[in-house]
C-alpha cells in the first residue's frame, strides 16, 4: 500500500456515484466510511447486497465489507477520526423550473461541519451549476468549522455499467479552493487513478463535469435531427450518417438513437442555467436537448397514426415495449429518466391503454411499479399490435426475431429505436410494417 496523508474516508451518498467511488477507495486501502440516511438502502448495503445493478459491483462489496474497509451508516460516525469527506449526494432537477435542487447538498455540508478537524479535506462531487462549491457549500462549512477549511470539487464522469473500472482509468479532473485543497485532493485520486488533470479553480472543475454530457448530448442531437430531415424526404437517416462517415476522417457523425439517463438530460440544462445566471442565453445546447426530447412525442404519434391507417383504436391495440433501463450498453437496470417512461406518457396521453413491458436487466416489480404488465419476450409478442425496442442491450443482437413475428396480430407494428433488426426478414411477414428513428 502507497504511504498517504489521508488514509480515512467518509462518502456521504451511496447512490450509483457514492457507492461505486467507495468501494474503489477501500479496494485502494482507504478506510471507508459510507453514509446512507435511507434506511432501508442502508440496511441492504450492511447486509452485502446492492441496491441497484453495476458489474462486479455485489462481489466487490461483499469483499470490502468482509475486509473491514467499508462501512455503511445512516449518519457520521461520531466517534471515527475522518481525514476527508466526499459528497455525492443527489441533485435532482426540478422539471418546473429547469433547475437542481441542491436541498440534499446543503444537508450534507451541515452534517459534515460539525466533524471536521484540523487539515480535514471536503470534495464535492455531486454535479451542480458554476458557483455552487463556493457559494453554498463553503458558506456553510465556513459557519459551522472553526478550523481552516480545505475544499475540492473532483466531478464524477464514469459511465454506468462500467463505473468500477473507469474509476481506475478515466482521468480525474480536480480542482480546489486553494493550491493545498487542490494538492491534497489529488493526493487522494492519485491513488486510483494514474492521470490527474489540474485546472484552475473551483468553477472550471464544475464545468468541466457539465461539458461532457452536454458534448454528447449535442452529438446525439445532430444525428437525430439529420434522422428527420432524411425521413421527410424520403431516405433513411442511418444510410446517409453511414455513409458520410464511411473512410472520411472529418465526418464522425453518431447513429439516431433515444438518448436519456438523469446525467445526460441534467447537465446540459445545468449548464444552461449557469450561462444564463451569467448573463449569456445560450442557444445550442438548448436546441440540442429540445430535438432529443421532441423524439418522445414524435415516437408515440408515429405510432399512433400507423395503428389507425390500419383501422385500430389506440386505446384497445396491445402495445408492447422491450427496453426500459435508459441504455442498453453497457447493461444497466436505471430507468431514471429513460427515454422509454417519456414515451410510455405520450402513449398514455394519446390513449393507449394496454401495454406490457419486457427488460433484460430490470426487475418485473420495477416495470409493474410504472403501471405496466411485466412479461416475456414470447408473451409480449403474443397478439400484440405493436412492439417498441427502446434500448440497444447487446441480448437483441443474438435475438432471432422470426419465430416472434409470427406471434403477432395481422398489420402490427414494429418500431426499433436502434435499427438492430432485419427489415427485409420483418417485411417479409405479410402485413407486418417497421418503423425506425429515421
Amino acid at each position: 500500500m502507497q504511504s498517504s496523508e489521508h488514509e480515512r474516508i467518509c462518502v456521504i451518498g451511496m447512490g450509483y456515484v457514492g457507492l461505486t467511488l467507495s468501494l474503489v477507495l477501500a479496494k485502494k486501502g482507504f478506510r471507508v466510511y459510507g453514509v446512507e440516511a435511507r434506511p432501508e438502502i442502508a440496511r441492504q448495503l450492511q447486509a452485502g447486497t446492492p441496491h441497484f445493478y453495476e458489474r462486479g459491483l455485489a462481489p466487490l462489496l461483499r469483499e470490502c465489507l468482509a475486509g473491514g474497509a467499508f462501512t455503511v451508516a445512516e449518519k457520521i460516525p461520531a466517534d471515527a477520526p475522518i481525514d476527508v469527506f466526499i459528497v455525492a449526494v443527489g441533485t435532482p432537477l426540478d422539471q418546473a423550473a429547469k433547475a437542481p435542487i441542491l436541498d440534499s447538498l446543503a444537508a450534507a455540508a451541515e452534517s459534515i461541519a460539525p466533524h471536521l478537524g484540523e487539515g480535514a479535506l471536503v470534495i464535492l462531487r455531486s454535479t451542480v451549476p458554476v458557483g455552487v462549491t463556493r457559494k453554498v457549500v463553503l458558506p456553510i462549512l465556513r459557519r459551522h468549522a472553526q478550523k481552516n477549511v480545505f475544499l475540492a470539487f473532483c466531478p464524477e464522469r464514469t459511465i454506468e455499467g462500467k463505473a468500477l473500472e473507469e474509476l481506475e482509468h478515466l482521468p480525474q479532473i480536480v480542482g480546489g479552493l486553494d493550491e493545498e485543497s487542490a494538492r491534497r485532493a489529488e493526493s487522494i485520486f492519485a491513488r486510483i487513478t494514474s492521470k490527474i488533470v489540474r485546472v484552475s479553480s473551483l468553477e472550471a472543475a464544475e464545468m468541466t463535469k457539465l461539458i461532457d454530457n452536454s458534448y454528447r448530448d449535442l452529438g446525439f442531437a445532430f444525428a437525430n435531427e439529420i434522422a428527420m430531415i432524411a425521413k421527410h424526404l424520403g431516405l433513411e437517416g442511418g444510410e446517409v450518417i453511414r455513409a458520410a462517415n464511411d473512410g472520411y476522417p472529418r465526418t464522425r457523425v453518431a447513429l439516431p438513437g433515444f438518448c436519456g439517463g438523469l446525467c445526460l438530460k441534467k447537465d446540459p440544462q445545468i449548464l444552461s442555467r449557469s450561462a444564463e445566471a451569467a448573463g449569456y442565453r445560450p442557444r445550442l445546447v438548448v436546441s440540442a436537448r429540445q430535438v432529443n426530447e421532441d423524439l418522445h412525442h414524435y415516437t408515440a404519434v408515429r405510432i399512433a397514426q400507423q395503428l389507425k391507417e390500419k383501422g385500430k383504436d389506440i386505446a384497445g391495440a396491445k402495445i408492447f415495449i422491450s427496453g426500459f433501463a435508459f441504455k442498453g450498453r453497457p447493461e444497466t437496470d436505471d430507468i431514471r429518466d429513460s427515454p422509454t417512461l417519456e414515451v410510455l406518457v405520450e402513449l398514455r396521453r394519446l390513449g393507449a391503454g394496454r401495454i406490457a413491458g419486457h427488460d433484460f436487466v430490470v426487475a418485473p416489480a420495477v416495470i409493474a411499479s410504472l403501471g405496466v404488465e411485466p412479461t416475456s419476450l414470447t408473451e409480449g409478442f403474443r397478439g400484440a399490435d405493436c412492439v417498441l425496442f427502446m434500448n440497444n442491450h447487446a441480448g437483441y443482437e443474438t435475438l432471432d426475431i422470426d419465430p416472434y413475428l409470427s406471434l403477432l396480430n395481422p398489420d402490427a407494428l414494429i418500431f426499433d429505436g436502434w435499427r438492430m433488426f432485419d427489415v427485409a426478414l420483418i417485411k417479409k411477414h405479410n402485413g407486418l410494417r417497421y418503423e425506425a428513428l429515421g
